[in-house]
C-alpha cells in the first residue's frame, strides 16, 4: 500500500504588497514591468528545477509556483537538505529583493505529498499560516524543527558541528519576538565580490527610505519597513566601518 505523505522541508513564500502593485499597475508602467520580472523569475526557478542543466528534482526537490506564491521543499531524509532550502531561500528573497520586492514565508517540516501537479498536506497548511499569521514583516520564520531534522540527516561526510556551524550561518533570531528568520541580507559570500553585495546593498537601502517615505501615514504598511530599517541597519553595523555610510538614520 502506498504510504499517504512523506516528510519534507517546506516554504511557502509570497511577495510582500503583491496586491497593492497589481491594482497601481494599472496605471503605473513601471510596476507592471516589475510584476513580469517578479513572476518571470518565480518562473524560471521552477523551470530550472525540473529543465536545467542539473535537474534538482532528480534530487527530491520540487517548486510550484502560483500568482506572487512560491512553494519549494525536499525530501527530509535526504542529506543536507534542510541547509539546501534555507540557501535557496537566501537567493530568492536577495534577488527579488533587489527588484524593489521584499518576501514574507515560513519554513518547516512535516506531512507533505509535493510534485508536479500537486502540493497538499499538514506540513503545507503549516508553512502557510507562519508565512500568513504570523511572520507580520518581510522575514521568513523558520521552524527549530528544520534545524534538528538537518543535523540529524546532515550533509554526506558532515560532522555534527560542521552542519550546525553552516546552518546556524544562515539564520537568526528576532530580537522583537525572539522568531528564529532566514538571515539573508548578510550572507556576503553569495555574491560576486564585495563591490557586487556593497551595490546591493545601497539598492536596499533605497528602496527602504523610499518605502518609509512613501507609507509614512499607513501605520501597518510603516511598521513593515520600520522592522526593515532596523534589519538593515542591523546588518550594516556587522559589516564594519566601510559600509557605516549606509547606516538609515
Amino acid at each position: 500500500m502506498k504510504k499517504m505523505y512523506e516528510n519534507r522541508y517546506v516554504a511557502f513564500l509570497d511577495i510582500l504588497g503583491f496586491k497593492n502593485m497589481v491594482c497601481q499597475s494599472v496605471n503605473e508602467q513601471k510596476k507592471f514591468d516589475v510584476i513580469n520580472m517578479a513572476l518571470n523569475y518565480a518562473s524560471s526557478v521552477q523551470r530550472e528545477n525540473y529543465e536545467g542543466q542539473i535537474p534538482m528534482a532528480e534530487l527530491g526537490k520540487q517548486v510550484s509556483v502560483f500568482s506572487d506564491s512560491t512553494v519549494i521543499s525536499y525530501e527530509m531524509i535526504r542529506p543536507g537538505s534542510g541547509f539546501l532550502v534555507l540557501m535557496d531561500l537566501i537567493y530568492i528573497c536577495n534577488d527579488l529583493l533587489g527588484l524593489g520586492l521584499p518576501v514574507r514565508g515560513g519554513v518547516t517540516v512535516g506531512a507533505l505529498i509535493h510534485d508536479n501537479n500537486k502540493c497538499f498536506g499538514p506540513a503545507m497548511v503549516e508553512a502557510y499560516n507562519m508565512e500568513s499569521k504570523v511572520a507580520i514583516y518581510p522575514r521568513i520564520l523558520i521552524d527549530p524543527k528544520i534545524i534538528e531534522y538537518d543535523l540529524q540527516y546532515r550533509g554526506e561526510n558532515n560532522t555534527v558541528e560542521f552542519e550546525e556551524a553552516c546552518i546556524t550561518s544562515l539564520i537568526k533570531k528576532d530580537e522583537r519576538d525572539n522568531y528564529i528568520c532566514l538571515d539573508y541580507l548578510s550572507q556576503y559570500n553569495e555574491f560576486n565580490d564585495i563591490d557586487t553585495y556593497y551595490s546591493y546593498l545601497c539598492c536596499v537601502r533605497k528602496f527602504i527610505i523610499t518605502s518609509l517615505s512613501l507609507y509614512k501615514v499607513d501605520t501597518k504598511i510603516l511598521s513593515k519597513y520600520e522592522w526593515m530599517k532596523d534589519y538593515f541597519n542591523k546588518t550594516i553595523a556587522k559589516c564594519g566601518v566601510h559600509f557605516s555610510q549606509l547606516l538609515i538614520l
